[in-house]
Formats: C-alpha cells, structure tokens, sequence
C-alpha cells in the first residue's frame, strides 16, 4: 500500500511541473565546439536565417557570419538517452531532447572546418532545412552539372554514344544484356 501511495504522489507532482519549466528556453542555440576559435565554447544565442547570403549565429554581443556558399553539408546527431539513477532512462517530451547539430563549411583558403551547436530535435530538424533550402543549387544550374549518362548507353547502339562503342564487337546472348568485349589480340 506504501509504494502505491508513493507512486500516486510522485505521479501528481510531476503533473503539476509547468511545461515550460520542463522545456526550457526554446529558441537558444549553445556552441560546443568546432574548429572555429572566433565563437568562445559553450556561448549561447541564436540562429538567424533572414539573410540571403550567410548563416547567423547571435550571441552576447557578437555575431558570427557564415556565407551559405561555403557550407558544403549538415549533420544531426542525436543526444544520449538521460538515465535516472544512472539505470533508468527517462523519456523526454517528443520534439525536445537535445541533438548537435554539425555544420561542414570550407573556408576561402580551402581549409575544411566544423561548427557544432546543441539544440533541440525540432530546431535541430528546421536549421537543417533551412541550411539546405538555402546552400540548394537553382534548378538550372544544377542540370547543367548532371553528367549526361544514361542507363541505356551500356546497352544501346546509339548516335549519342557512338564514340564508346567504336573499336568494340558486340556479343549478346538471348535474354542478357549486350556486353562489349575489346577489339585486338589476345598475348
């Protein structure tokens, strides 16, 4: 009768926390590393995606600037599952464990470098989308940088790929597909 009763207390006090106290400060980002030295570790602030041109990283005073073209990929990294006693692990509220977000950039002299922000899964989820709808190529552009292979020139004979097979013989088989073999001698 006691653990019962011990449970149905630890039930209503944990009903009557406030979300928001179990949440936290939703919109803060916290720096936790990276090869850059100009953002001091553990610095807390914002993300700013209005500008066209870079990525924004407000905090204190200051703000760090990272131009989208030189952001060359994202990754999330999910957090670990915090335990209770360490043996019990506790569920969080869904969209609000915490998650580092990595951020690949190559700087004007070549260099690669990383900056890595903890956040939480659905900031973490919306700075990704946001990172990639704004470092996203223009569709013209990037038909342009498509290689004009097709499946078919392994198969075909066809004006569009008449250079590769020039020196080569076709032998096929029934029901397999053509397959080139090398015109010449064999040693």
């Amino acid at each position: 009768m006691r653990a019962i009763r011990q449970i149905l207390i630890s039930m209503v006090a944990f009903a009557a926390v406030p979300a928001a106290f179990l949440q936290g400060a939703s919109d803060t980002v916290q720096f936790i590393g990276g090869s850059s030295k100009a953002i001091p570790v553990n610095s807390t602030g914002t993300f700013a995606f209005g500008d066209a041109k870079e990525l924004q990283f407000n905090y204190g005073q200051s703000v760090y600037k990272l131009p989208y073209s030189q952001i060359t990929g994202t990754d999330v990294i999910h957090g670990e599952t915090r335990h209770f006693l360490k043996k019990i692990p506790v569920p969080s509220m869904p969209g609000h464990r915490k998650e580092t977000l990595s951020v690949s950039y190559k700087d004007p002299s070549g260099l690669t470098g990383t900056l890595n922000f903890e956040l939480t899964e659905n900031q973490a989820n919306w700075a990704r989308e946001a990172i990639a709808a704004k470092t996203a190529k223009p569709a013209s552009q990037a038909a342009s940088n498509q290689t004009q292979d097709w499946w078919g020139d392994r198969y075909w004979k066809t004006n569009r790929n008449k250079a590769a097979w020039e020196g080569t013989s076709q032998t096929t088989q029934p029901g397999q597909p053509a397959t080139s073999t090398p015109s010449g001698t064999k040693e």
